[in-house]
């Protein structure tokens, strides 16, 4: 008995050790992790798949299938990035791991990484020369560097191997298409169509390329043979929606927009067609009401909220914005579309500072998000960073070319830089994706202006104004280029019947008040600009146009206080401090005027024109040279062929005791601009400090017969005859 008992716990302790041995064997448990992480992927559970993929590669780091199955999550969870990584460590460990390979093509074809992708195809291709996807890879490759005979023959040979005969002919059909071969794209999309009779894909590609010939009733006929084939199919009806509104059958496509709830009640496109609709009709406010009413048995549809949010922004109905955008933000605070609705409602409030920063959060929190960059650029061009500005509106273009309002923005900020050319190519590139978008023309009417082609500049701005007769921009630019021409009151003429029309734009008030400033009749500008701010007091520039206006009238007071109003409005606008600045330098208030230039200084550090001001102040007017001396350098490398920024920073040099690269920088000044007295005066005293008595008296006697009564001339005349009683 004894015996039998111990063989038992014998027994049972070997089970036990067994057991916990099965449980410790770590290749057993990556195979475990491995095995659940798929079915997870089959239900199309990402999350939980990345996590027990991840567990697998921690146990076993080389552990090539795992790191390739969590590359395929991360597809799933739509992280291009990480995914990227994965497949780069499973080549790295299994150079073999073909689909791996395919899968980095893929994403390289994204990222337009044309000739790796194209590598890894043939790698792929010489391995196993049957390979269909490798094949189609080479197509999307041809197709994106336009050689679209390799891209045909490419994607006829990967039909030949059996890739999926509806997917394939349909990117046959649209490969014949780019290459100009509408016939043969025809026939590509019938063949799918017998293929696969009830395929609603295929007669989808099929009606869209009616559409894009033009054939109204054959495309019509295709959808609605996509919607028989398949009674819950959302696609084809959403495009009959866009048939119905091209063919101007606008209740029709209401009533079909409005039944697509009933086809698929779970489907978000399907539910929020109707909201949609009404947007694309620009009837926003309608769009808002469907959108609004959907939330109410929808509370968690995140997109829906966003939905409403952008359209409330556009209505310019910002604090129903801000408490709905809000309820989002609480509940999920990295939410990147969330993000960047808090920045354009901050870019409309005109806090800048605030909207880059909560749009920075919203692109790291989605890299690949173009309108987020977009707008980030916005709120840096608004804060005067235009190098930023441009970078972001560049991004923007790099993840989605179709993104037309960066283009434009771009080649606006080209403009400003004398880059007409590339503005140019910008605006014509915006107006290929939206041929309708007013600021295109007016970007490229700018490009054409700055290249000294009149003719082209008057027709982009007629064709901007004709898309968007209320165009303030557009008509800024009209009175700007009538105003050269001498013809500002047609431009007033203009502006004035518009404001019949339309009398509660603050925007057209102020345009018709610099239009009458240009004409100098003062009391009317005033009243122009007065009725801008009574309708919206934040009227971008009305306080400068009226400080402008007081100057006119020789009313220094009203300059002065208006120029206060434009600081306090737009406290960003370095110009006003200036303006004000000199303002009290015409006075002799030294101190308050270099309190105005560090102000500005502070708000932009980076100014080279603000930067030279105050160095130049500090210098002459009971300043520290010692905190003249950065600023000046800064403005001469900002401005570095600027005669103005070289004689600043040789006066700094000059009252630092420097002589030698004082007389190098103010040399390089006077060359450039030798008839300024004040330039000739500075360069006198450096050769003063250096010893040089004759080039010292030529520089100081060229002053004062420039101008006898430049304001340094007493000194000058002083100098002079130091220097002759030095040197006779």
């Amino acid at each position: 008995m004894k015996h039998k008992g111990i063989n038992k716990l014998s027994l049972l302790c070997l089970g036990l050790v067994l057991l916990v041995g099965c449980t410790l064997d770590p290749n057993k448990r990556k195979l475990k992790y491995l095995a659940s992480g798929e079915e997870y992927a089959k239900q199309h559970k990402y999350k939980e798949a990345a996590i027990q993929f991840r567990n697998a590669v921690q146990i076993d780091s080389k552990f090539a299938p795992g790191h390739y199955q969590l590359g395929i999550a991360y597809l799933g969870l739509k992280n291009p990035e990480a995914a990227y990584r994965e497949f780069t460590t499973t080549i790295g460990l299994d150079p073999s791991n073909q689909d791996a390979q395919l899968q980095l093509a893929t994403l390289e074809l994204s990222h337009h990484q044309y000739d790796q992708a194209q590598g890894r195809a043939e790698k792929v291709i010489a391995a196993d020369p049957k390979s269909a996807r490798a094949h189609e890879i080479m197509a999307q490759k041809y197709v994106s560097t336009h050689e679209m005979d390799k891209a045909i023959q490419e994607m006829q040979k990967a039909l030949e191997l059996g890739s999926p005969q509806v997917e394939g002919l349909d990117a046959l059909g649209a490969i014949y298409l780019a290459a100009g071969q509408a016939d043969a794209a025809e026939g590509a999309y019938k063949k799918a169509i017998e293929a696969n009779p009830r395929s609603v894909q295929a007669h989808v590609a099929l009606a869209e390329f009616y559409i894009a010939q033009h054939k109204m009733p054959e495309s019509e006929a295709e959808m609605r043979a996509a919607c028989d084939a398949d009674p819950h199919a959302v696609s084809p009806r959403i495009f009959m929606i866009r048939i119905y509104e091209m063919t101007g059958r606008l209740p029709e496509a209401e009533k079909a927009s409005a039944e697509l709830k009933t086809v698929a009640p779970g489907d978000p496109q399907a539910y929020q067609a109707l909201g949609h609709f009404y947007e694309s009709i620009g009837q926003k406010e309608k769009a808002v009401a469907e959108f609004q009413s959907l939330l109410a048995s929808k509370p968690k549809d995140t997109g829906l909220r966003a939905q409403v949010v952008e359209l409330l922004i556009e209505l310019n109905r910002i604090p129903e914005a801000q408490a709905a955008n809000q309820e989002v933000l609480r509940e999920a605070p990295a939410d990147p579309r969330a993000l960047t609705a808090q920045g354009r409602i901050l870019i409309s409030q005109g806090q800048y500072s605030e909207a880059q920063d909560a749009l920075q959060k919203a692109v790291k929190s989605d890299p690949r998000a173009a309108v987020s960059y977009y707008y980030l650029g916005v709120a840096q061009k608004s804060l005067g960073n235009s190098d930023m500005a441009k970078g972001s509106f560049a991004r923007a273009l790099e993840i989605n070319p179709q993104t037309a309002d960066a283009a434009v923005a771009l080649a606006r900020l080209d403009v400003r830089s004398g880059f007409y050319d590339e503005a140019q190519r910008l605006a014509d590139e915006a107006l290929k994706t939206n041929p309708n978008l007013s600021s295109a023309y007016l970007a490229s009417a700018e490009a054409a202006q700055g290249k000294g082609d009149m003719r082209r500049a008057q027709a982009m701005l007629q064709a901007a104004l004709e898309h968007d007769p209320l165009s303030l921009p557009a008509l800024a630019t009209l009175l700007n280029f009538d105003q050269r021409q001498g013809k500002t009151q047609e431009a007033v003429t203009h502006i004035a019947g518009l404001l019949q029309q339309h009398p509660q734009i603050a925007g057209l008030h102020f345009l018709l008040g610099l239009g009458y400033y240009g004409l100098k009749d003062m009391p009317k500008a005033e009243a122009a600009v007065r009725d801008a701010l009574a309708l919206d007091p934040k009227t971008p520039d009305a306080h400068t146009l009226l400080a402008n206006i007081g100057m006119s009238k020789g009313d220094i007071e009203q300059a002065k206080t208006e120029f206060r109003a434009a600081i306090a409005a737009n406290p960003r606008n370095t110009a006003n401090y200036l303006a004000l600045e000199f303002q009290y330098e015409k006075e002799g208030n030294w101190e308050e005027a270099k309190r105005l230039c560090e102000k500005a200084h502070l708000v932009d550090p980076n100014s080279p024109v603000v930067a030279g001001h105050l160095a130049s102040l500090y210098l002459d007017h009971g300043g520290d040279p010692n905190q003249a001396l950065p600023l000046a350098q800064l403005a001469k490398q900002k401005m570095p062929d600027s005669p103005f920024s070289a004689d600043i920073l040789g006066w700094a040099y000059y009252r630092l005791g420097s002589a030698d690269p004082a007389i190098n920088e103010l040399k390089s000044a006077v060359q450039k601009v030798p008839g300024n007295p004040t330039f000739q005066y500075h360069l006198g005293m450096a050769y003063m400090a250096g010893g040089q008595a004759e080039p010292a008296r030529q520089a100081l006697q060229r002053a004062l017969k420039d101008d006898p009564k430049f304001p340094q001339a007493a000194d000058a005349v002083a100098a002079l005859e130091k220097v002759g009683k030095e040197h006779p």
